[in-house]
């Protein structure tokens, strides 16, 4: 088993630090090629950072340098890092093609599992508004992602729903 040297990013420890993945294919797992080129500000002209200043006495030499802005009393120990900026965006989940609003599904897990349901529709959240009918199968309303139902062929014609979302699951 190879060690890896902490915080690395692909460096292998035990061969002299060699790295495990070639340039191009780093370039191409951090997806440079997507990312905006980022054009180099032009760099400002350096202000003073000290100051002459007169010192009073006769022992003391006339003048000396200050620093315009004092130094921090206090250092972390450690350098926080910045976290990267997250360019994705949410999109949608996609339905199943086998799953519409109005097809019976078997659901796989929870306390239902086996049971086959009714699905209302999909909330924006992306998971599926299912409901047994409860009077027929103890089902009641309940939300399930789609990975844990098997649609089946038969499907029901459902009446117009009253506006039903992510928030009346909330605790």
């Amino acid at each position: 088993k190879t060690k890896q040297v902490h915080g690395s990013s692909g460096i292998n420890a035990e061969y002299g630090g060699v790295p495990r993945l070639s340039r191009t294919a780093v370039y191409k797992k951090r997806a440079l090629y997507k990312r905006a080129k980022v054009q180099v500000a032009a760099k400002k002209e350096e202000t003073a950072a000290t100051k002459t200043k007169q010192v009073h006495g006769e022992k003391n030499g006339s003048t000396r340098e200050v620093p315009l802005q004092k130094q921090p009393r206090f250092y972390p120990t450690v350098d926080n890092k910045k976290p990267l900026n997250n360019r994705r965006t949410p999109k949608p989940t996609k339905l199943r093609s086998s799953i519409s609003p109005g097809s019976v599904v078997i659901l796989l897990a929870g306390v239902h599992r086996g049971k086959r349901v009714v699905v209302l529709k999909q909330l924006p959240s992306g998971l599926l508004l299912v409901s047994g009918p409860y009077k027929i199968n103890g089902v009641p309303l309940r939300r399930v992602d789609q990975a844990y139902v098997i649609a089946t062929s038969t499907k029901i014609d459902l009446p117009a729903l009253p506006e039903i979302g992510d928030a009346i699951f909330k605790r």
